[in-house]
């Protein structure tokens, strides 16, 4: 019996697979775009300081002072700015400012309002430019050069020209600007293309493989007629791609040789066992008229022992013919009762008991009422066949519908309990009277009415046969492994 877990839907599968793909491309994405700002220092300076000046309008614009931001509070040898109301020289004049020590100079006579000593007061200016410079004073200290932008903001009806600058970024400014690049440039496209793309890509892709869906499912339909010994259909291949089609059409020459192969082995079966049945009932005549004794009656056992192989291998054979054409209504419990009547004189016989318990006093299954007897006659019969004198064989019939036979035996080890139901096994506790077809053909009878038969422990350390009629369904695969068995 296989033991495997589900596997995940092809849809599933491919759905998982490009949500994956999309993450890791946004990811992707992310990092190259990050990467991308972070090295590229003069751009990311010249939108560092442009974000700056933003935020000294803004606070201009509701009447604060923008030298109280915490940019130019805490760090003022590293940021400044000077914010003027209007371009030409001769009309404008300071609003606010911080830290201009590396600002280019202004005209003269302009107030000092931050208070920092700085020479502006005799300073000669120009008119103001809009652009970004880089450079370095002779007279700074250290490794980093000055970011100089000049820039006009337009909020609310009010124009501010707007002077800022930044030696190195020791607040990481630039971080909250990188981070707005990204969301406006990569994140908010990413959430909304790529999705789409992922989504028009899983339903195309999904699309392409409708054939392989169809392959599957015809093949559970092969599954469920070799398990039921129904006629084996071929795979349709209209409108598949080369590739699929070529699939179907191997799939079809397999079917064909599989039919074949059961066809015959079947007729083989069949054919052999009516050519047996006549001589073997001829030695059977014939011994009974010798004189008795030891070996006459070893001989009339081993003829009768023959003789139910026969029997067994043509019900065997005929088992799949039967099903196929005798369906209908079964009263379970009545079955199993008059299988229990029918075995009682030979449990009397041993001295063991036959208890059979049924829930309810009708069970009604779909099925073919002979083979359903030939099962259920198996599982008692061997119960009783292998269990001690003076013992009880328990037999009961419950919903699902399943008949459950427990005996009081020697039990079966755990090793030979995947073998118990293949033709011709017989382990040592079958001595002599077994042919070793009876559970092979328990199993068949059971899977051609969609079913199952399945061994347990018994709470008597014997052994409990399970036949369960509407077991779920199993996989093609261990329906065709468990059809050649």
């Amino acid at each position: 019996m296989l033991n495997r877990s589900a596997p995940v839907s092809l849809s599933r599968y491919l759905a998982i697979r490009m949500i994956a793909v999309s993450l890791s491309v946004s990811l992707l994405l992310t990092l190259i775009f990050f990467v991308g700002y972070m090295s590229n220092t003069a751009q990311l300076r010249e939108a560092t300081l442009h974000a700056n000046i933003v935020a000294i309008a803004a606070a201009l614009n509701k009447g604060r002072n923008p030298a109280e931001l915490p940019l130019y509070r805490d760090y003022p040898r590293a940021y400044g700015f000077r914010a003027f109301d209007r371009r030409l020289l001769a009309k404008r004049h300071i609003l606010a400012s911080a830290n201009t020590r590396w600002l280019p100079a202004v005209q003269a006579a302009v107030s000092d309002p931050d208070g920092d000593g700085d020479a502006d007061n005799h300073a000669v200016g120009t008119d103001l430019m809009e652009g970004f410079d880089q450079f370095r004073p002779p007279h700074l200290s250290g490794g980093e050069g000055v970011s100089l932008l000049i820039h006009r903001v337009v909020l609310s009806g009010h124009k501010y020209w707007i002077q800022a600058y930044m030696i190195g970024d020791p607040a990481w400014s630039g971080i909250a600007v990188v981070r707005e690049k990204l969301i406006t440039h990569v994140l908010f496209p990413v959430l909304f293309i790529v999705p789409i793309l992922t989504l028009a890509m899983f339903l195309t892709t999904r699309r392409a493989l409708q054939p392989l869906r169809r392959l599957s499912t015809d093949a559970i339909v092969i599954g469920n007629a070799v398990a039921r010994g129904k006629t084996l259909t071929p795979v349709s291949d209209q409108s598949m791609v080369r590739e699929f089609a070529d699939v179907a059409a191997a799939v079809n020459t397999m079917l064909g040789k599989l039919e074949r192969s059961l066809s015959l082995q079947k007729q083989f079966t069949s054919d052999a066992a009516h050519e047996l049945r006549t001589p073997l009932s001829v030695l059977l005549l014939e011994a009974s008229q010798l004189p008795g004794g030891p070996e006459c009656e070893r001989i009339k056992g081993d003829l009768e022992g023959l003789g139910r192989l026969v029997n067994e291998l043509l019900r065997f054979a005929q088992a799949e013919d039967v099903m196929a054409h005798e369906l209908s209504d079964v009263d379970l419990v009545a079955l199993t009762r008059k299988v229990c009547e029918d075995l009682v004189t030979r449990a009397i016989a041993r001295n063991q008991t036959i208890e059979l318990e049924c829930a309810n006093p009708h069970l009604i299954t779909r099925g073919n009422a002979t083979l359903i007897e030939i099962a259920v006659r198996n599982l008692v019969d061997n119960a009783l066949k292998y269990s001690a004198p003076k013992t009880t064989v328990t037999v009961r019939v419950e919903g699902g519908p399943k008949v459950i036979v427990e005996d009081q035996g020697p039990g079966i080890s755990a090793a030979q309990r995947d073998k118990i139901f293949e033709r011709f096994w017989r382990a040592e506790r079958r001595s002599g009277n077994g042919a070793g077809i009876g559970l092979a053909l328990v199993r068949r009878i059971a899977q051609l009415h969609d079913g199952s038969v399945t061994l347990d422990d018994s709470a008597t350390c014997g052994t409990r046969m399970i036949i369960d009629f509407q077991h779920p369904s199993v996989g093609p695969a261990r329906m065709l492994e468990e059809a050649g068995a």
